[in-house]
């Protein structure tokens, strides 16, 4: 029906710039309709193409879930025992596509139980236990996680065996990023320390989330039969680093079907991870792997689309892998992106506020359907540069206010709860050392005498409990107590009074809250402990079940979208960390509608940030905002915009006037 060929490269060669100029040209002139036919055509005939490896370029919001569920119908097709992994590093991405995978009634039951859809470190995790750990350093079963909140506890235990060594030149930061490039230092000092911190994690018997993957790698060299996938859909390819990417590789080896799917341009994770985006730069450029493309944006609004596919064009480099980004209609009555100037913190919070009341009745049923499982999605998200919102000085507390009303339930427990089931666990099971090893934490036990009972312990063959010493009889002792306190008949408030008598606690009053909705117990605790590292994930990439109003960083937003999307903090200092990358996820983040705020004095900002000259003047309204009356006015273009941040900025420098 087309004369415009599907975006498909057979012969595994990247897409021809000048070709993805004409082809970009041609998918834009058409109607809304045939737009909506070449999407679901395009996206079906990369579904069903037979070729074993395919690489997918792929801009947010592009379709990639339902070309998924296709591509696992076509490969049920043609082998009806096939046991497939989908597999991603943003873990709502993988629940929600679990979801759908659960509603397809193109899947017979059989099939569905045959696909796996996780996270790459939960499969990982899985291959580890499978094996108990490696040949060289095994794990007895049931291996802990180490958390952020642990990670330099255990690194710090690791250095004390190199007291010679200057602590200061070997950080956790740089070892961190040695385990997530699959690249050890060659100096001996590191080499040692390296092989001391594997040979602590087996005393523990505790991985952390990088070396987590190394382990599953060398697993799956010993025994291969740990794999029992034939099929992988591997996406947000973009966001691995080199482990991760040799683990891949060694899962997929002899894949009967590979999908990869990623877009280099939404790298998020260099600094966190060490995400690499020359990794699917090199898939794209390997003429064994075939190339297609998705190029209709299905979420976001027309003229946010358009603006970002601007965007990203202006702030492209000559490595980027130049893909179509276009709007799936064109036109649809939403608004242009509205970009809006502030003369101070409180003004911005009072224009979130504002927007919060007007809509008041539509997120109060988007709270209801989201709690009900009926929607996934916030209604808005409140995007900022950073976690902390310090910027915006006390008006950050109405920011807090606001978002009270509409969080759900936090899923992790406060530090009381786990300093008390620490206790509680310790009681339930002396010989786990990694749990004895973070109460003595908690009973500020000194790191040289720690690394005593570390030394005698690992070089006897011991547990902590096994060495008899004062301190361990005490812990264990006290352990006990907490254990008996917890299992007694006595009310929640004598519980917690008994527990402060042994133990230091920040938070009584939330604490019996967290006793009364959450258990501990006998049958609770294994439940608890496997929730806790599965937390730990977490802790590492800033995901959570959505309220229907959501405050989360850029960078944090990856795999979420809403309705409306209000960024803050769009200014010359507080935005300075945010790469382009992060900024071009964070408008993708938006369905229908984008509100950009620049604020003066937050933080000393004093002009907008320098992604507003990379925003497309007819894609873009710019407005001021008044607080005094809670009015907006319309500012003609961008150079009277910028004219009038300027202005705010000279008035605010002029000294008052002396009035005798």
């Amino acid at each position: 029906m087309f004369k415009i060929r599907y975006l498909i490269n057979d012969n595994g060669e990247p897409f021809n710039p000048s070709e993805i100029a004409s082809l970009t040209q041609e998918l834009d002139c058409l109607s809304n309709e045939h737009r909506e036919l070449y999407r679901n055509n395009n996206a079906s005939e990369i579904a069903k193409h037979t070729a074993v490896k395919t690489l997918i370029v792929s801009g947010p919001g592009t379709g990639k879930t339902f070309l998924f569920l296709d591509r696992i119908n076509n490969w049920y097709k043609n082998d009806s025992q096939a046991t497939v992994l989908v597999t991603s590093f943003v873990r709502k991405l993988v629940a929600d596509l679990q979801k759908d995978i659960n509603k397809d009634k193109n899947l017979y039951k059989k099939q569905k139980a045959n696909i796996t859809v996780t996270t790459l470190h939960k499969f990982a995790r899985s291959i580890v236990e499978k094996n108990h750990g490696t040949s060289k350093y095994k794990f007895q079963p049931h291996f802990k996680i180490i958390g952020e909140s642990w990670k330099n506890v255990v690194w710090n235990d690791v250095l004390d065996f190199f007291s010679e060594l200057d602590s200061n030149n070997f950080d956790w930061k740089t070892f961190e990023k040695q385990l997530h490039n699959y690249q050890f230092n060659s100096l001996p000092d590191w080499l040692n320390i390296k092989d001391k911190y594997f040979e602590l994690c087996k005393f523990y018997n505790a991985s952390g989330f990088a070396d987590l993957i190394l382990r599953a790698k060398i697993a799956l060299e010993e025994n291969t039969s740990l794999n029992s996938n034939g099929y992988f859909i591997i996406d947000e390819y973009q966001d691995f680093n080199l482990a991760e990417d040799s683990f891949i590789n060694q899962l997929s080896l002899n894949a009967k079907g590979l999908l990869i799917v990623g877009d280099d341009e939404q790298v998020l994770y260099e600094n966190l991870k060490s995400g690499k985006a020359d990794l699917i730069r090199n898939k794209y450029n390997d003429k064994n792997i075939i190339n297609a493309m998705l190029p209709f944006c299905g979420r976001c609004s027309f003229h946010i689309t358009k603006a970002i596919s601007y965007f990203i064009q202006q702030c492209r480099n000559d490595k980027c892998i130049q893909k179509i980004y276009l709007p799936l209609k064109t036109s649809d009555g939403n608004p242009k992106i509205k970009v809006v100037a502030c003369a101070h913190p409180t003004t911005a919070v009072d224009y979130i506020e504002k927007f919060v009341t007007d809509n008041k009745t539509a997120i109060n049923n988007r709270k209801t359907k989201l709690e009900s499982g009926e929607k996934k999605d916030a209604f808005l998200l409140i995007l900022t540069p950073a976690k902390k919102i310090k910027f915006l000085g006390d008006a950050k507390e109405k920011i807090f206010k606001i978002l009270s009303e509409y969080q759900v339930e936090n899923r992790l427990f406060s530090d009381d709860y786990y300093k008390v089931l620490t206790y509680y666990s310790l009681s339930n099971n002396h010989s786990n050392n990694f749990t004895f090893r973070k109460v003595m934490y908690y009973e500020g036990i000194p790191n040289n005498r720690v690394h005593s009972l570390l030394v005698n312990a690992i070089y006897n063959n011991q547990n902590f409990p096994d060495l008899n010493t004062y301190e361990t009889i005490s812990i264990l002792a006290k352990c006990d107590a907490i254990k008996a306190i917890i299992d007694s008949d006595q009310s929640i408030d004598e519980k917690i009074r008994l527990l402060t008598t042994r133990l230091t606690l920040s938070d009584q009053k939330k604490l019996k809250t967290e006793f009364i909705t959450k258990k501990i117990g006998q049958t609770e605790i294994l439940s608890i402990e496997h929730g806790e590292d599965e937390e730990a994930e977490l802790e590492e990439i800033e995901v959570k079940r959505m309220g229907a109003v959501e405050l989360v960083t850029m960078v944090g937003s990856k795999g979420l979208s809403a309705d409306h999307v209000i960024i803050i903090g769009f200014d010359n200092i507080n935005m300075s960390p945010v790469t382009k990358n992060a900024f071009y996820v964070a408008m993708a983040r938006a369905r229908s509608s984008l509100h950009i705020i620049t604020s003066l004095k937050s933080g000393g900002s004093q002009n907008a940030h320098t992604y507003l000259e990379f925003l497309p003047e007819e894609n873009v309204e710019f407005y001021s905002y008044r607080k005094s009356d809670h009015s907006t006015k319309r500012i003609n273009n961008k150079n009277n915009f910028k004219q009038y941040l300027n202005n705010l900025n000279s008035k605010s420098k002029t000294p008052p006037r002396n009035v005798y």
